[in-house]
């Protein structure tokens, strides 16, 4: 018979997720505009307001970046298309982390203190 996970503990997961992927943005192991799609998607599993202000930080860069070719789907795109937007990608990224790392803390920061307590 297969286990199931409580409701309390799917959300932990995912929070735990949260914490994960905004600790390594902050580390430079995962770039700003691929931990904000992350970040993004996963709000709506880790029971918050829609209107909260971390993720909506994460929002916001994900619906303005979401033309950009970011991982997987790069491999279907030429080098050429791919050379010419590297320049707008680099500057996004750099916008990314400047606007997304306080929300990477304060997620971190909450989330990681609910895991704890």
């Amino acid at each position: 018979m297969p286990e199931y996970l409580s409701h309390s503990d799917y959300v932990n997961s995912k929070r735990r997720q949260v914490v994960e992927t905004a600790q390594a943005m902050l580390d430079g192991q995962l770039c700003y505009l691929i931990g904000s799609r992350r970040l993004s998607a996963l709000r709506h599993e880790v029971d918050i307001a829609n209107s909260d202000a971390d993720f909506l930080i994460f929002v916001g860069i994900d619906s303005d970046t979401d033309a950009l070719p970011l991982g997987e789907v790069r491999r279907h795109w030429s080098a050429e298309a791919l050379a010419k937007l590297e320049p707008e990608i680099q500057s996004a990224e750099a916008w990314a982390a400047k606007v997304g790392s306080e929300a990477c803390r304060s997620l971190i920061a909450r989330f990681a203190e609910q895991e704890a307590g």
